[in-house]
């Protein structure tokens, strides 16, 4: 029983501690229900000037030797292409390499008949002349790649948008608050706090080609053109101002 009671005296001292080394309502005389929240937002729009490609070659055999070499094969070829083409070094990043072992079934009776392997090779192409990204695709595909799973545009540099959409939505904010403040009859004290939120949207075309993924390559069209449009990002700032009233 006594520890019990000392253990009880114990959090009543800790929990008087505490409260006295918080913020009182007399530190902080305009805060409380006395004061505003504010959110305001501001959008800045640029077209993307810079994207990144994910092209892949896939092999399959029934020798995981072979559909290794198959897809060594063509990934280097794919690889001089992107550099034949104007793409440096620094651009050109592998994102995946795997080997899967997959069993053939028989569509009748669905009795397991063999296996073969199936080994892909992702590359992240960045690309920073927009209009000549279809023909980069195009070199890619004649090269051996048969598959393009998605497309994300970005902007190199967005400082200056960002620095617009900040501007925009400190000015709705302010703008809000005096608004709402004039209909009320009050009047606004000094700002308490600001805080800030910014997104920057990667967009992704969602796009998937598939050109054949057996070991044969595809047998893409020498005048296969792939058409592209980055279209316009928007970038979007919010701030949230607390106001005391006078």
């Amino acid at each position: 029983m006594k520890n019990k009671i000392l253990f009880f005296f114990s959090i009543l001292v800790i929990a008087g501690i505490l409260s006295a080394c918080g913020p009182s309502a007399a530190q902080y005389p305009n805060m409380g229900t006395r004061g505003m929240t504010i959110t305001g937002t501001g959008t800045s729009d640029l077209s993307p000037d810079i994207a990144y490609i994910n092209i892949g070659v896939h092999t399959e055999s029934p020798s995981a030797v072979t559909a290794v070499d198959m897809n060594n094969t063509k990934a280097q070829k794919v690889m001089k292409a992107m550099q034949d083409f104007g793409i440096v070094a620094k651009d050109l990043r592998t994102s995946n390499f795997s080997i899967v072992s997959l069993q053939k079934t028989d569509p009748e009776t669905g009795k397991v008949t063999g296996i073969y392997y199936a080994v892909d090779n992702n590359i992240i192409v960045t690309i920073r002349d927009l209009p000549k990204m279809g023909n980069l695709l195009d070199d890619a595909i004649k090269a051996g790649a048969n598959s393009i799973n998605n497309i994300q545009f970005d902007v190199a540099d967005n400082t200056k948008a960002l620095q617009q959409a900040r501007s925009k939505a400190m000015k709705n904010g302010l703008q809000q608050a005096q608004e709402i403040a004039d209909a009320a009859g009050i009047q606004l004290g000094d700002i308490q706090t600001i805080s800030y939120y910014e997104s920057v949207p990667v967009f992704a075309a969602n796009t998937y080609m598939d050109y054949g993924k057996g070991g044969g390559g595809g047998g893409v069209r020498a005048d296969y053109s792939v058409p592209v449009n980055p279209g316009q990002m928007t970038l979007t700032a919010t701030v949230t101002i607390l106001y005391a009233f006078k």
